[in-house]
């Protein structure tokens, strides 16, 4: 059977101020604000540097949660063998050199050669998921799924809901899964046997030039509680939620609709690279009534 390599204590000691940091920073949170944090994609520098491990890796996963971070996000995908890997974009190009450029898609690459792609970073591999679920469970701690779907594949919510069939044991580990791709939920949800985690629609707000797949629910539109309770009813669906995009506007002029919505639903809510991740914006939204709150654990989350 396949399984994630695991890095060497070189490979991790370069991470070692940015862990410190993290190590020092997170007991000092409150502990409810700490408790619906969701470190997205592990903790990772989305610029890329060397100073934290990549996106979506073991090391990224597993010093948030060694550092007292309850929740991490991940996203997964398939391989060509139908393993759940755990790749934000449908490629590595971001993730490896630049002479290793152009980069198959993952999901025409056995899961044994993924595992072992060399990455910009020694020693650093792409994960299985039941792989970053047992390492959640051994810790005590918990992965938000999204799924990410790939044109020409199997679904990879059939997939992942195969998977805590086969072992009911992952669920501990497991706070939501949740995906832009209705079609992926509808077969995760097809697919669930007994029991499941919470499954939450991924939403975005609306832009031009939005793909297709992208769901929308602006606050800001007077039609927003009849296509959320829309979604809510679908028993196709059977969600428990949305994960919703930030604006600037859901702790202002859309508070009061965004406490309606989390009084109807579970509510988390993510934001793009550079937007406002702070302390206090996620306690706003918390306060609100949100469940979970994305961040990037910048060193500015509390000015100094």
């Amino acid at each position: 059977s396949v399984s994630t390599p695991q890095p060497g204590f070189v490979a991790m000691a370069a991470y070692s101020s940015e862990h410190s940091w993290l190590r020092d920073f997170v007991p000092k949170l409150n502990e409810g604000l700490r408790g619906k944090l969701v470190a997205h994609r592990g903790f990772h520098d989305p610029l890329l540097s060397d100073l934290r491990p990549l996106e979506c890796t073991l090391p990224a996963l597993q010093m948030a949660w060694e550092s007292g971070v309850l929740n991490c996000e991940c996203d997964v995908r398939l391989s060509s063998d139908e393993q759940i890997i755990l790749l934000h974009d449908p490629n590595l190009d971001r993730l490896v050199e630049e002479s290793a450029r152009p980069t198959p898609n993952a999901n025409t690459i056995m899961a044994e050669e993924l595992l072992r792609w060399p990455l910009k970073q020694p020693e650093i591999h792409i994960p299985l998921l039941q792989d970053a679920l047992q390492s959640a469970l051994r810790s005590g701690n918990r992965l938000v799924i999204e799924l990410k779907g790939s044109p020409g594949s199997p679904s990879v919510g059939a997939a992942v809901a195969q998977l805590f069939a086969k072992d009911p044991t992952l669920l501990e580990a497991c706070a939501l899964v949740m995906s832009f791709e209705i079609p992926e939920l509808l077969a995760f949800a097809a697919a669930v046997v007994l029991q499941r985690p919470k499954l939450l629609l991924l939403t975005a707000v609306s832009r031009e030039g939005l793909e297709e797949k992208y769901q929308t629910l602006d606050l800001d539109s007077p039609a927003w509680e009849e296509q959320a309770l829309q979604y809510l009813a679908r028993k196709d669906l059977s969600l428990d939620g949305f994960y919703i995009e930030w604006t600037e506007r859901l702790s202002n002029a859309d508070a009061s609709a965004f406490e309606k919505l989390c009084g109807m639903c579970t509510v988390g809510v993510w934001q793009h690279f550079g937007q406002t991740d702070s302390e206090e914006e996620a306690s706003r939204l918390l306060d609100l009534g949100a469940s979970f709150c994305n961040t990037d654990w910048p060193t500015s989350f509390i000015p100094a």
